[in-house]
């Protein structure tokens, strides 16, 4: 890749992120309604999609414009799953009473605590830096990116990948802990 392409990459993201971020957020809030938990999600993924553009050497002539559309898109794309998903809840009176089908155990006898040192110990210490950063300190992804000195683009999918391990990580443990302890 091209170091003169990749730094404007970077300049043209930053300037977006700065401008664009919170409008962003904002927005994302209105349209989601109840699936607003992914706001941040759908921004981070179409600012994601900008600067992979930015790199391969698009030139995008109305950045504004663009992270909005892109943004909709996944907004569209997490209510709808969001609908999807909230058919298979119940209202809170009734949860006593229903027995969950993705759940083929009790849960009241688990050790979280156990189960967090666990899944933090297979962290790198990369990992567990940006784990600390994002989930204890909760720390925005901008600010995270200047700690780190890496992009904001990276920050997020270093914030997807650590998220899906993290899942990956948790159910594994989970069906160990039912299934002989830990």
């Amino acid at each position: 890749m091209n170091s003169a392409v990749k730094k404007r990459a970077d300049e043209k993201l930053k300037e977006a992120y700065s401008l664009c971020y919170l409008p962003l957020i904002k927005y994302c809030n209105v349209r989601m309604g109840d699936a607003r938990a992914s706001a941040d999600d759908c921004v981070q993924e179409a600012f994601l999609v900008y600067y992979n553009r930015l790199l391969s050497g698009e030139e995008i002539e109305n950045p504004r414009a663009y992270l909005y559309r892109t943004t909709d898109n996944f907004v569209k794309r997490a209510v709808e799953d969001y609908g999807k998903n909230s058919k298979r809840t119940v209202p809170l009176e009734e949860a006593g009473e229903f027995q969950s089908e993705y759940l083929p155990f009790d849960t009241e006898n688990i050790d979280y605590d156990a189960l967090a040192e666990k899944l933090l110990n297979t962290l790198s210490e990369q990992d567990k830096q940006f784990y600390k950063l994002k989930y204890i300190e909760r720390l925005p992804l901008s600010e995270i990116a200047e700690l780190l000195e890496i992009s904001p683009a990276a920050a997020a999918q270093r914030s997807s990948r650590l998220r899906k391990h993290i899942k990956e990580k948790m159910t594994d443990f989970i069906e160990s802990e039912v299934q002989g302890g830990i």
